[in-house]
């Protein structure tokens, strides 16, 4: 039986088994048994009964001798003496059956011990089995394939050993199904937590994993995990158009680069080959402070999602010539100076949950149709009327903002947007019949001064 962690193709790995404590009620015992497979350790609870049954199956089975289990008692089961014994019998059962039987662990008893939650074969079995009943559908389906990062960990580590693909004897178990499967799926989601698996002492945001069997990835989406610990990126960046990193990023060169620190030559050339396929990157909720030079390998992104970060401002984006939308919410950005120099095409930009208190910097962002700027600290309707004349401005959002509180503050905001007035939707809303009403006046008494301004300025002269 293999173990994670180091030297997993050791198979001299310690392996242990015991029943550590007791749960005991008026009706029954429960014994709580601990597994240990090198590094690794969880815990399960079977009654008696289950023992029972479990050894039926293993005479049936694996002719156990009948005689190994201990024996049933129908009266003063619930002594302490009683149970003191019968944990140290059944122990040394387990020990027995584990010892004699781990050259190829029978299915009942694997699952008796919880492999398929916590040992490279069992995971990888169960996920064979899987794929063998639902892999066409899957393949089928617009949905990513969902696994754990301990299940790639499991299969990255298992095709290391060196065992048929099919040890349990089971078709439907040989992972050569899982093989197959991986070089054809097109979207991959790896969902990880950082919550210790189950009852064991498994910490999934410290297990490695290899994707290169990932041949025709088109998408990959990652939750809780780390990407230095994911391997093979060089290999499906081939082929990726889609990437969603979530509280795995400290810097996004530690995607793009996979590591690799020595990127360019003396002169400047870039060593490293480009995300050709790239057009989504979401490296949202995690903790990025700056966008780094390395986002010039991926210069045919189209969306960027950097929301919930730490970034104060936004550097190298002139690098994304193609970049359409992009989300920079929920970070701690004040300024954004002559945005334009850096992403000129740009048509909808999230700047919510920012500390902005001036849009003068987006002045010249003339292809921007959305602005979303809710939750700032803009307080004047000068320090918004920069965008509110942008010539495909369609859609702006300034809810939660301290500007909110100026009297009449969505008809002083549509009177900015002179012409196109009747284009703009202000915090979902459309203008009103009496809100265009009150702008025509508005902007009618603006003009007015405005002439007047320039007739006594030419008679001046």
């Amino acid at each position: 039986m293999a173990h994670f962690g180091k030297d997993v193709d050791n198979f001299s790995a310690t392996r242990t088994i015991r029943i550590v404590g007791v749960e005991t009620n008026d009706k029954f015992t429960t014994y709580i048994i601990e597994i240990a497979v090198g590094h690794y350790v969880w815990r399960v609870k079977h009654r008696y009964n289950d023992f029972h049954d479990l050894h039926n199956q293993l005479v049936y089975s694996c002719k156990v001798d009948k005689c190994l289990l201990p024996p049933k008692k129908m009266f003063g089961n619930q002594s302490d003496t009683f149970i003191k014994k019968r944990q140290s019998d059944l122990e040394a059962y387990l020990q027995t059956m584990l010892y004699y039987l781990a050259h190829k662990v029978p299915p009942v008893l694997a699952s008796f011990l919880q492999f398929d939650k916590y040992e490279i074969h069992g995971i990888t079995q169960c996920m064979a089995e899987e794929l063998y009943n639902r892999g066409d559908i899957l393949l089928q389906s617009r949905d990513p394939y969902v696994v754990t990062p301990l299940q790639l960990y499991s299969l990255t580590e298992r095709l290391k050993l060196p065992e048929p693909t099919c040890e349990s004897g089971d078709v439907k178990k040989d992972i050569g199904h899982i093989l197959d499967f991986i070089t054809r799926v097109k979207c991959l989601k790896v969902a990880g937590s950082r919550e210790r698996v189950g009852t064991s002492n498994i910490d999934m945001t410290q297990l490695k994993f290899d994707l290169s069997l990932f041949k025709s990835l088109q998408c990959l989406e990652s939750e809780c995990c780390h990407v230095s610990n994911i391997l093979g990126i060089e290999t499906v960046k081939e082929t990726l158009e889609k990437v969603s990193i979530q509280q795995g990023l400290t810097n996004i060169r530690d995607l793009v680069l996979n590591g690799l620190t020595q990127w360019k030559s003396e002169d400047g050339t870039v060593l490293v080959t480009q995300w050709e396929n790239l057009v989504e990157a979401d490296f949202s909720r995690n903790s990025i402070r700056e966008i780094d030079d390395s986002v010039q390998l991926i210069p045919r992104v189209e969306v960027l999602d950097l929301s919930h970060n730490r970034l104060t401002g936004v550097q190298h984006l002139n690098w994304l010539s193609q970049l359409t939308q992009l989300d920079l919410s929920n970070n701690q950005i004040k300024d954004l100076e002559n945005l334009h120099t850096k992403i000129g095409n740009l048509k909808i930009l999230n700047l919510a949950g920012n500390k902005m208190d001036s849009l003068k910097g987006l002045s010249k962002l003339f292809s921007l149709e959305t602005l979303d700027v809710r939750n700032n600290n803009l307080a004047q309707v000068e320090e918004v009327q920069y965008v509110c004349c942008l010539p495909c401005i369609e859609n702006l959002y300034l809810e939660g903002n301290p500007v909110n509180q100026v009297l009449d503050y969505r008809t002083k905001i549509l009177e900015q947007c002179g012409d196109r007035v009747l284009e703009v939707s202000l915090d979902d809303l459309k203008p009103s019949q009496k809100e265009l009403d009150t702008v025509a006046v508005l902007q009618a008494i603006r003009k007015s001064k405005e002439n007047k301004v320039k007739i006594q300025s030419g008679t001046r002269k």
